[in-house]
């Protein structure tokens, strides 16, 4: 029988003293010490030749009452097969010891691995935690450092801005003055002329008036001249108008005279029938 030995590197774990396992390990170590000593001297007993072994081993004295050969048999044989099977007992406990400590051994390595695993989780999230605190200090620290710069800026804006505002009022203000400057000058300007464009309208209306009375004059005088001219041209068409009846009642006169002649005339020379 040979039970498995790892190298102590293998299990240097178990041997740190702050593991959690470590005095379960370390009785677990006695027990496999004992257990190879005697593992080894049942390999040396197998090894050893059935003499040297009825050597070491002191056998068992027969009781007085066997007599015959066949008895001695009898009891060498109940003595061999009751030996062989506290030796089978022996290494079934042996193994079943084996088995036991192997179990021990993978459960304190597996809850070791989970106690690794679980430190090794819990380094990572203090640090992650610690991660994050930094990242939120430096978060606040730069929000700070944002939030007084833009206070300076807009302190700074705001100067600048009141100094621009302030220039613009007296711009504003002294262009206001010299507009009103202007605009009286503008209105006295515009009262003058307006003023000398009444007096120029009232010469031109007065130059107007005289002017339509002259017209009226010139057209009264006019009419009066036509109306006598008139007045003398139908004095004349009507003579002439007399004159011309006469003469065309003279000439009708005459022309029927003259034809009543010729019908006479004619109305003679035809035959009677």
């Amino acid at each position: 029988l040979k039970f498995p030995i790892h190298s102590q590197s293998s299990w240097s774990w178990l041997w740190h003293p702050k593991s959690v396992h470590h005095t379960e390990y370390i009785v677990i170590l006695q027990t496999l010490k004992s257990t190879s000593l005697s593992c080894n001297m049942v390999r040396a007993e197998d090894d050893e030749p059935s003499v040297t072994r009825a050597m070491t081993v002191p056998a068992a004295l027969p009781p007085p009452e066997l007599h015959s050969s066949q008895d001695m048999l009898a009891w060498k044989r109940e003595y061999n097969i009751r030996l062989r099977e506290a030796e089978w007992k022996r290494r079934q406990e042996e193994l079943l010891t084996q088995k036991q400590v192997a179990w021990q051994i993978e459960r304190c390595e597996r809850e070791n691995r989970l106690q690794a695993a679980r430190e090794t989780r819990r380094r990572e999230m203090l640090e992650k935690r610690v991660h994050s605190r930094h990242m939120e200090v430096d978060r606040k620290y730069k929000e700070r450092c944002r939030n007084v710069e833009i206070e300076r800026k807009h302190s700074a804006w705001e100067e600048k801005e009141n100094a621009r505002l302030m220039e613009m009022h007296s711009a504003a203000k002294e262009a206001q003055k010299v507009r009103e400057e202007v605009l009286a000058a503008d209105k006295a300007r515009l009262c003058e002329e307006q003023r000398a464009a009444a007096h120029d309208r009232a010469e031109a209306k007065r130059h107007q008036q005289a002017l339509d009375a002259k017209r009226e004059e010139n057209i009264r005088k006019r009419e009066a001249e036509r109306q006598r001219k008139a007045a003398e041209e139908a004095q004349k068409l009507k003579k002439d108008h007399i004159a011309h009846s006469s003469k065309i009642v003279s000439e009708f006169t005459e022309r029927r005279s003259s034809h009543l002649l010729g019908a006479r005339h004619t109305t003679a020379e035809l035959p009677v029938s």
